[in-house]
Formats: C-alpha cells, structure tokens, sequence
C-alpha cells in the first residue's frame, strides 16, 4: 500500500545524495552508502509480511525506516529530544543512537530472543543471559550461551548494535565499508574475549549496524544456527536460513523505527506518512 511512497522517497534520497544539500562530498553521507551497501542491509524490504513468521512492519515503521536508509529528513524540523532533553536534528542520528526510555535494550533484546528460540527449536540446550560464566565478576558476555557449539567448547553469543553515523566513527565509515562493525567486534572481544578463553568458552560477538549490515561474524552463526534448525525440522536449510535472514533483519528494522517514532522532537510536527 505504500509502494508509491517508498518511490517517492527513493527519488527524494537519490536527488539528495548526487545533487543536493547533502552529496557525495559529505561524509554522513558517504558513510550512509557504504553502510548501505553492506551484506544483508537490504533484507527487510525483500520480505513478504508475514504475521505468523513474525515477517511484517506496521506502514508507520517502514516509511520512518526507508526514510533513515536514504537519508532523508524523519522530522521536520530539528529539536529536543523528548527523551533525553538533547538536542535532536532531522536525520534521526540522534534518535537512534538514544539510550533513555528502553528502546535500545528492547531492540537488543528481540534480536537475542529470536537467535535463542532458534537454538530452541534446534534442541541445542542453550541458555539465555547466563550468569556466574566468569568467576569474581557480575558480567554477562553470553546473550545466549550454547554447549558444544565450536570445536566442542561452549559459546557465548554476543548481541550488539552500532551506529555507523554516530560523530567519532563516520569519517572511518565513510572510509571503509564495514569499519563500525569492526570497533563493535573488537570492543566487545577486549571487554570479554580473553576472560571468556580462560574459562574455556568461545566468546563470539555478533554486530549489526543500524543501517541493516551485518558482521562476518554475525553472518556465520546465523548460518549455522538455520542449519542446526533445519536439521531438526526438516526445512530446505536453504530456506530456513534466508527465513532467519529476513527475521532478524525485520527485529532491527523495527527496533529503529520504535526509536525514531518516539523521538519526534519537541516543538517539530511529525512528518510520517501511513501512520495507522
């Protein structure tokens, strides 16, 4: 139903990448292309909605989500962010980066949700926020935790999320597809990847940028979670594969727009189309 806007849009976003305020000669934008460009960024708009696979956006979340991916103005005029006071500027950068009112655990936490019920339904014996892994620490490194998982040893999958335009990585962004989920994996592996390797577990952190990318990483245990479903199941793992895909893809979809629908700056008049 929203065809029409999403082409209007997409005309909107390709005028102001080559020929309009923001160009190929600024970095928010360059770093936006290359993001966008990254594996599996685009798999949420190839999906069929789907309410029984959990495959489907409400119009007002993927209007606001196809706005941030062309980088084109999500409201109309910047202001003060209604969660955190800050200020909040057009693009949504701000927005989706915000940690106040819970959006940002719950967009972790449907993606952990998702890689766990998979592990469910492969009968892997996994655990979800495991604690006491680490002696003499209150730290949780394993969003999901599987026994015999690499090479026998158990593995802590680690969810994290990035912000590829946020001020102090989009020059490096803008340089090198793929730089943010880089300083996501190597940050979370300084935190617990060391610790984790003298307990005997595989620490394996796996980052998406908000722009949809995904980590080498991230890549292959999704991989090898679909198999060990379809092995269960009895699926193609061709199809239970490209399922978990666009499943996981649609939950950061989704996690984005709650952020940016409930952050339309104070004193700006939302500029949404198709709102239910």
């Amino acid at each position: 139903p929203h065809f029409s806007e999403t082409l209007d849009l997409t005309f909107y976003g390709l005028v102001n990448m080559f020929e309009g305020d923001f160009g190929l000669g600024n970095v928010r934008e360059r770093a936006s292309l290359t993001s966008v460009g990254l594996p599996h960024a685009g798999d949420w708009l190839n999906v069929l909605p789907s309410h029984t696979l959990g495959l489907h956006i409400r119009p007002a979340e993927f209007v606001t989500s196809v706005k941030y991916r062309l980088g084109v103005p999500v409201y109309t005029e910047a202001g003060q962010c209604p969660a955190c006071n800050h200020h909040s500027d057009i693009l949504g950068d701000h927005a989706i980066s915000c940690g106040n009112m819970g959006e940002r655990i719950a967009r972790h936490d449907s993606l952990r949700d998702a890689l766990f019920a998979v592990t469910q339904t492969a009968c892997l014996g996994a655990t979800r926020e495991g604690r006491a892994l680490l002696p003499d620490t209150q730290a949780r490194p394993a969003d999901v935790l599987i026994p015999h998982w690499t090479g026998g040893r158990d593995t802590a999958l680690d969810v994290t999320v990035i912000n590829p335009l946020q001020t102090e990585l989009v020059r490096r962004a803008a340089n090198k597809a793929g730089a943010a989920l880089e300083v996501a994996f190597n940050r979370k592996m300084t935190q617990a990847g060391e610790a984790c390797r003298r307990e005997g577990i595989v620490f394996a952190p796996m980052p998406w940028e908000t722009l949809g990318g995904w980590h080498e990483e991230t890549v292959e245990q999704v991989k090898k979670l679909a198999s060990a479903q379809a092995r269960q199941t009895g699926e193609e793992q061709s199809e239970a594969t490209r399922h978990l895909y666009q499943k996981l893809s649609v939950l950061l979809a989704r996690g984005n727009a709650a952020l940016l629908l409930n952050r339309f700056p104070n004193f700006a008049s939302p500029d949404i189309d198709g709102v239910e």
